[in-house]
């Protein structure tokens, strides 16, 4: 099956804005990651899915080359409303459910001080991002990679999840992972 995008002026290229250089930049990062874990693995089935993942992730921001702009996407209309709400040091965590109606939810993990961090809560309906729940959680989250990433099959995200860490406006890191490859990450667990 060949599935056929189009689009009607809306790309543009080399921008200044803040927003639109974040998102060039999200997702750059992300395609990235997704190509790295392809590339570390050995299993051709596993490279399958990781390719098939990244061809997924190019309709989701609905984009063909990493440096254009669509100001339709959904990840792009998230920092486009909220972006500005945000501290200097944040987390963004995608964590979008499958099954017949695809559930687009995005968590921004605020650090507000050494001991505790802010979780905001976002739901993509009816066109537009809401914030739908905000929470503390005590201790403050910290992430680091290699203490979340498991062997596929034994990990507990039955969704892929992408854990994005920006500070000053710059994408720090971007690490995807695919179903069953991340052990529990606490802040689903409210």
């Amino acid at each position: 099956m060949i599935i056929v995008l189009s689009s009607c002026g809306r790309y543009i290229k080399n921008s200044d804005n803040r927003t639109e250089k974040f998102f060039v930049s999200w997702n750059i990062a992300t395609a990235n990651s997704i190509q790295l874990q392809e590339n570390f693995t050995n299993d051709d089935y596993q490279k399958s899915l990781y390719q098939n993942r990244l061809q997924a992730f190019k309709a989701y921001i609905d984009i063909v080359n990493l440096n254009e702009l669509n100001t339709k996407s959904i990840r792009y209309k998230l920092i486009n409303q909220y972006l500005n709400d945000w501290n200097n040091k944040f987390y963004i965590v995608e964590a979008n459910e499958s099954g017949e109606v695809s559930t687009k939810i995005s968590y921004v993990i605020l650090q507000n001080s050494r001991d505790s961090s802010k979780v905001l809560k976002y739901i993509y309906k009816n066109g537009k991002w809401e914030k739908v729940e905000q929470y503390e959680l005590s201790p403050a989250f910290k992430f680091h990679r290699e203490n979340f990433i498991t062997e596929y099959g034994v990990g507990k995200n039955e969704n892929d999840i992408t854990v994005t860490f920006i500070e000053d406006n710059n994408i720090i890191s971007s690490d995807f992972f695919l179903n069953f490859t991340m052990k529990q990450i606490d802040i689903f667990n409210k």
